[in-house]
């Protein structure tokens, strides 16, 4: 299992300029980020029909070079977000083979119906929603409370709302839905940010957080413990059943077995001695009185 460490950034999307993507990524360097991940798109209601029964989702981008630039500085993930309408969408995923190479799945519903979908059946690991788009959609109590017993995360992404103020007052309406249907439960803050001067600081971002109506704790969490916990579960689901190793770093305390075995027998000999003694007490208790009669 890859390890991680605060703070962390699940979705810093592509780009096919390698000069743009170093200069997002040294900016989350030099702004404390530990954990990031690069984002890739694919819209699930613009597949070929022909390919339904084929391998339809893409597989991940190459960032290898990219891995070995940041090693020590950044542990750097891949994620997709799945843009989806058809509600059918979960046997596609469940025998595709290129979504077990990606380290997180996300899921953007686009109707009503594929919001309670990704709420109640969709295997991934977050929801997010598009800034412009998703603000016409509102999760219902029943579905929010469905989400966060499964483990699914809610993303909000604050790069947008701080390059456009049309998309700042959408952001903040669906962080309202959030806040009254489940009271701020299970929210991750992401950026989103296509260039690195969109990008904050963690504790800023954490700060921002009271602005979509979350608590102090819960912006704290928003970037750390939460995020943590998504990783775990997306690596549950890609692994599986799987052998674990534990290693203990406490003293380790020897018994001799002799003199165990021979404190055993010990007891075990009284034991069988008692049982014994309370059988023939039980016997002697239990044997009626002998009556002799005279022959005449």
């Amino acid at each position: 299992m890859e390890q991680t460490k605060p703070f962390f950034d699940f979705c810093v999307p592509f780009n096919k300029d390698d000069k743009q993507m170093r200069a997002i990524l040294n900016e989350l360097v030099e702004l404390g980020y530990k954990t990031i991940a690069i984002d890739q798109s694919f819209d699930h209601s613009k597949k070929d029909a022909g390919k339904r029964g084929s391998e339809m989702f893409p597989t991940p981008h190459s960032i290898e070079h990219l891995r070995k630039e940041f090693a020590d500085k950044l542990r750097i993930l891949q994620r997709i977000t799945i843009l989806y309408v058809d509600v059918n969408l979960s046997h596609a995923m469940s025998v595709s083979y290129n979504l077990r190479k990606f380290n997180l799945i996300a899921g953007q519903p686009k109707t009503d119906a594929a919001l309670t979908h990704c709420c109640t059946t969709f295997t991934g690991d977050i929801i997010t929603f598009d800034p412009v788009a998703g603000s016409r959609l509102s999760v219902n109590r029943k579905a929010y409370q469905v989400a966060v017993r499964r483990g699914m995360f809610f993303e909000i992404k604050y790069a947008p709302a701080i390059a456009d103020s049309n998309n700042r007052k959408d952001m903040i309406k669906m962080a309202q839905n959030y806040s009254i249907k489940g009271k701020s439960k299970n929210i991750v803050l992401s950026s989103g940010a296509e260039h690195e001067f969109q990008l904050r600081g963690p504790y800023d971002v954490a700060n921002l957080a009271f602005i979509f109506g979350l608590s102090e704790d819960q912006g704290k969490n928003a970037v750390d413990r939460f995020c943590r916990q998504i990783f775990l579960r997306a690596e549950s689901r890609r692994l599986g059943k799987t052998i674990m190793f534990v290693k203990g770093n406490g003293p380790i305390v020897f018994s001799d077995d002799d003199q165990s075995g021979a404190e055993d027998d010990e007891m075990n000999g009284l034991g069988t001695e008692m049982s014994k003694d309370g059988q023939n007490e039980e016997q002697t208790e239990l044997k009626p009185p002998i009556k002799r009669l005279k022959v005449a």
